[in-house]
This record gives C-alpha cells, structure tokens and sequence, in this order.
C-alpha cells in the first residue's frame, strides 16, 4: 500500500515537473494593451487563428485580472500568447520597451508614444498597424422626440450637466434626462477621450447596470438621451442622432461608421514594431483577414468586411456638383484617407487595408464588368481658393490610377474640393478628416 502511494506521489510530482517544464521551454507571444479589446474580442481572435494554424488542445486560462493566457500545442510543440489589460498607455509603454510584441489599442497612438518609439518604425504604416474593428458611441433619443441632430460641442455640455433643458438643443422644451449606463467601462475612457476632453460626466439623471438598459430608457422617454456603444442594440422606439463636429451632420448608418465619416467611431487596432517576429506577424496579418472578421462580428463589433453589395443611393439632396458626380451609383462602405508624412506609402493604414479588399471585392464573379466612381475632398484654405479643388482632384486621380493598376475601371475621377467637410477646417486634426476620397460603384 505505501509502495503504491510512493509511486502515486512520484508519478505525479514528475507530472508537475515536466508540465512546469514545459511551460517554461513553450514559445510565448506577448500582446499588451487595451482592456477594451483585451478581455474578449483579442481571445477570440487568438483562439481563431490558433486552429487555422493546426493547433489543438487550446485552452484559456486567466492568470490574474489583467492576464489571459491562450496555450496550444503543435507537433507536441507548447506555444503560449499572453494577453495583458492593463490599458493602452500600458501596451505602448510595453511595445517601446521591448516587453511585447504587439499593442492593443483602442485609440491612435499619441505624438509623444510615436516619438518615444522611433526605433520600432512607422506605426501608422499598413505594415505596422493593423485595423482589426471599429466601435464608439452614438446619442439615442426616442422616435417621438423631434430633435434630429446634435453638434458635438451641444453633447459634450450635456454630458458636463450644463445643458438642462431641451429648448438650449432646438426642442420644443422639458427636462433632459441624461441615461447613463455604467461608471466605468470602455465607453467612459473613450467619452472622456473624444467628446469630455477629461471632464467627469456629470450630468447623468440616472445610471443602469448595463448600456443597453439605457438604450432602452432613452427610446422609451421622448424627454431622454442615452450615450452608448455603437455596438449597443438600439431598440425601434428609439433612434440615434446624427452628429456634427464642426462640418456636415453625419448619422451613424452602417457606410458612415464603416468608411469612419462618422465622428465618434473607434479604431480598435493592434501596433507592432518593423522588426516583428514571424509569429507576431502572422497574428497581426490574420487579424485583418476575413476568417477574423467573422470573430469581431461575432462578438457584436462592426467588422471591417465589405458587404456584399453597396446599399447607400446616391443622394437626392445636396451641393448639385456632388449629386451629379456619383449620379446613379451606390457607395461602397469605406473611405480613403492619406498619410502624406508617411516615408513607406500614401495611404494610412486602414485605408491601405481597405483598397486591399476592394480589390479583391471588385474581382468577385458578381462585380467583374463593373466600375467606379471617385470623389475627392479637400480641406478649405482661406489664402487659397483655388487649392481645395487641386488637392481633391489630385486625390481622386490618385486613387483612380491606383485602381486602375489593378485593372479596375474608374469611370468618373472628380475633386469637389471643400464643399462637404466633416471638421472644421481649423481644427488641429481638419486635413486628415476632411482630404479624403469616396468610392462609389456605377
């Protein structure tokens, strides 16, 4: 009996031994960063990728409240990706140092992140970042209240409780009740980032356990609003406003927040540096692939996939240059944006991504014979009248000869200049929102 015991003990002390072992001798990739994209979405993908690669005994294991651990093994071969959320300050700090190899992030990085890591290469290169979904926030007000848009100055002094009453946002007058859903979350960091500037949000009327109770709330009180996530179900009796900062209103439909005209979408990105590891790699390149974006809408984020068709008509009102430039043609869901300080191509690095996947959108069987249509915009210049005009046509010709090198047809290239900005053209960020190019398929 003492002798089976001894072998017992033995045996799994061995056990233990080589499992520590093991673990120790696994190869492990590290990503760092947003605990918004850390804590299910960046799982999921790893998971995902893990299994198209062949790998089987894939198991989750939570090391602590800011680690998540994803083992498999190949080939007997241990592999270990180590996700840490402690925020993406945390994963740019770590990807700097050197103590990961890729960052999550649920925003762009900062100057000062990028000047910091000057050693890691151009991060806002398609070769380095990597657009893997979109989410934000948008503004719910019920069906019977007649308010159709607000500015995003009129959102951020309603959010700071210095807006009470409907008649100071254009309404017929009575209390707003502000909706609010949890304290802490994603949505609060990206509130306090893009529309409080830092401010507390103070103006809440009542707080839900979750964002979609406040969605609710809000479409059920004409007198409510709710700021949640764009991925929060908006139920019918409610509907979100359209949102202008400091250009066009634009509401969140699904061709303005995938083609980013909407003003509060949110990039969900992975960083990494120019001398990233095969694996590294392989990872970031999957994330951007159609099988992972099958997991980032499964996880109810707006997935960065062309639809099948475009849905969008051209518009019936508007500036008459804009409506007879893309007359008769449905746009695609995306828009190219420029990187012109960038020294490894034009393009930033979700657009370069894009017209990837328009390409290979253009060379589907349904789409073959088929052209398009390119509109360029521009910022306006108060000492040049005339540059808006030359810039946007030289973007759109830009785009077309870039097209047209992979042998799809442009049938119309027109620059309209300065006519439809979606930023105030002195804002700090003006150029990079509004020079931009539309596509449009004839």
């Amino acid at each position: 009996m003492l002798r089976s015991l001894f072998c017992f003990v033995l045996a799994a002390c061995l056990c233990y031994s080589s499992s520590l072992h093991a673990q120790e001798e696994a190869e492990r990739l590290r990503a760092y960063g947003s605990n918004t994209v850390g804590e299910r979405l960046m799982p999921a993908l790893v998971e995902s990728w893990l299994k198209s690669m062949g790998y089987g005994r894939i198991r989750r294991v939570d090391v602590s409240g800011s680690v998540t651990e994803v083992h498999a093994v190949r080939d007997d071969m241990p592999l270990i990706v180590e996700i840490g959320k402690r925020g993406s300050a945390a994963g740019m700090q770590a990807l700097i140092r050197g103590d990961s190899e890729l960052a999550m992030l649920a925003r762009t990085p900062t100057a000062a992140e990028q000047a910091a890591g000057w050693q890691l290469g151009e991060l806002t290169s398609p070769d380095q970042q990597f657009v893997l979904a979109l989410n934000g926030a948008q503004a719910v007000v019920a069906q019977a209240n007649p308010i159709k848009m607000l500015s995003l100055a009129q959102l951020r002094a309603v959010l700071a409780g210095e807006v009470r009453d409907w008649t100071q946002l254009g309404g017929p007058g009575g209390e707003v009740q502000v909706m609010c859903g949890p304290a802490t979350g994603g949505l609060n960091d990206y509130l306090a980032d893009r529309v409080t500037q830092g401010a507390a949000i103070k103006g809440c009327t009542r707080r839900f356990p979750t964002l979609a109770e406040a969605a609710r709330a809000a479409a059920n009180n004409p007198q409510a609003l709710a700021v949640v996530e764009l991925a929060t179900h908006v139920p019918p009796a409610g509907r979100a406003l359209a949102i202008a900062d400091g250009g066009i209103p634009v509401a969140p439909t699904a061709t303005n927040l995938r083609s980013e005209d909407y003003p509060l979408v949110q990039r969900y990105s992975v960083y990494g540096g120019q001398m990233m590891s095969a694996l590294g790699r392989g990872l970031a390149m999957y994330l951007i692939s159609p099988a992972a974006q099958r997991v980032v809408a499964s996880q109810g984020l707006l997935a960065m996939t062309l639809p099948k068709a475009p849905a969008e008509e051209a518009p019936s009102v508007g500036p008459p240059p804009y409506r007879e430039a893309v007359a008769g043609a449905k746009r695609l869901p995306m828009t190219v944006r420029f990187n012109l300080r960038s020294l490894s191509g034009m393009f930033e690095g979700g657009s370069a991504q894009d017209l990837e996947r328009l390409i290979a959108f253009m060379q589907l069987p349904q789409n073959r014979g088929r052209t398009l249509a390119v509109v360029g915009f521009a910022n306006a210049d108060p000492a040049n009248k005339l540059y808006p005009t030359i810039a946007s046509n030289d973007r759109a010709d830009i785009i077309a000869g870039y097209l047209g090198q992979h042998g799809i047809v442009v049938q119309r290239a027109r620059g309209l200049g300065a006519i439809r900005p979606l930023v105030d053209e002195r804002d700090a960020k003006a150029r990079e929102r509004n020079e931009r190019v539309e596509i449009w398929m004839l």
